[in-house]
């Protein structure tokens, strides 16, 4: 399995970021395994090469990544620290290095994990009480001594470079696919529509977090169903829908607004000819709207 494979199959979570500068290439890229796994932006960015950076800018993104609040945050920093990851394969090449770790990963959504976690609803999760959250934390803390916790267990590979004496890594951005997100509304429905990040450029097996965020600008209730279509369409199966949950009817009282989270993944098997996509969010009417 390669980069972004299974360290995205779990949610989000914290990386305790390591000191010193690392003289190998493999504890850079299992401090940033963690952070995939916990959607740390300031982990991750500090982990990203220069070269990337070039293309990309901090706050680009930042806007790309969830931001977990609260407890929910300080639970899945709790289990990032529980992640294990074993050397198979390193070739260095000069200041080139390709790096492969066996993972080991708490299964956050494992059947016991939801019910653990209140099925990770982070509104919930924050109202608890201290003497809940302590529960819970020592709940997670005794499974992982007992070797108990649901986890996954894949292999990742990295590429990394090696700038000014330190192994970064290389997602090679330069080379990436951007995503285009613009929506369209029906004439009828009195909405503004706006879209978060309204762009990204994605490395194969690179994930990106959009919020599409409508509000009633009317006087009277709208009701619609939010869809999506990529295009192109030939190659819409490079980017895959992870998180979506614009199915529901969404009904906006007069001045109201709500908001929409969906993430996508540009697959790791995109070929390199793959170089742009425009993802378009339709906000019909729902048939009965006057």
């Amino acid at each position: 399995m390669t980069r972004g494979g299974i360290l995205r199959l779990a949610i989000a979570g914290v990386l305790l970021a390591a000191c010193g500068r690392p003289t190998r290439p493999e504890p850079v890229a299992l401090a940033y395994g963690r952070a995939l796994y916990a959607n740390d932006a300031d982990a991750a960015w500090r982990l990203i090469s220069e070269v990337d950076r070039r293309v990309k800018d901090e706050p680009t993104f930042r806007r790309q990544q969830q931001n977990l609040q609260g407890f929910a945050r300080d639970a899945v920093q709790q289990l990032a620290g529980y992640i294990a990851a074993t050397p198979v394969l390193t070739t260095i090449s000069g200041d080139r290095a390709t790096v492969t770790l066996r993972f080991r990963l708490p299964d956050a959504n494992a059947p016991p994990m939801r019910t653990l976690m209140l099925d990770w609803d982070e509104d919930r999760l924050n109202s608890l009480s201290a003497e809940e959250r302590q529960r819970i934390t020592a709940r997670l803390q005794d499974l992982h001594t007992r070797g108990e916790l649901p986890t996954l267990d894949g292999d990742e590979t990295m590429e990394l470079i090696r700038e000014s004496g330190r192994w970064q890594v290389f997602l090679n951005w330069a080379g990436g696919a951007r995503v285009a997100f613009a929506a369209t509304i029906d004439p009828g429905l009195p909405l503004d529509v706006t879209i978060s990040p309204s762009s990204a450029v994605l490395a194969p097996g690179e994930r990106v977090h959009v919020s599409v965020r409508a509000k009633n600008t009317g006087g009277r209730e709208v009701t619609t169903r939010v869809r999506h279509q990529i295009d192109p369409d030939a190659e819409a199966r490079h980017l895959a829908l992870l998180q979506c949950p614009l199915l529901v009817p969404a009904r906006l009282a007069p001045g109201a607004s709500d908001e929409y989270e969906s993430e996508y993944m540009l697959l790791a098997d995109a070929p390199a000819t793959v170089r742009a996509f425009t993802v378009t969010y339709r906000f019909p009417a729902e048939a009965g709207t006057p």
